[in-house]
């Protein structure tokens, strides 16, 4: 698990399919790649899961990782 950062806004979606915007700047807590939270598939590699303002939200890899970075890893 990690804590990353946004390096500029990203699309994300909660548990519910709600799609949202996650503001450049933000902490990224808890961040997954493949085996996810609990209400996700049990594996899949291209998902990536994490915590912000106290809800799990989620999308393909290539979305979230190349416009993050690491700021603590586990």
């Amino acid at each position: 698990m990690q804590i990353r950062q946004s390096r500029a806004e990203l699309t994300a979606y909660t548990l519910d399919l709600n799609k949202r915007t996650i503001p450049a700047n933000a902490i990224l807590r808890d961040f997954r790649v493949g085996p996810g939270h609990e209400g996700l598939a049990e594996h899949n590699p291209d998902v990536a899961s994490f915590h912000y303002e106290d809800e799990v939200y989620f999308n393909v890899v290539h979305e979230i990782v190349g416009r993050t970075v690491v700021v603590n890893a586990a």
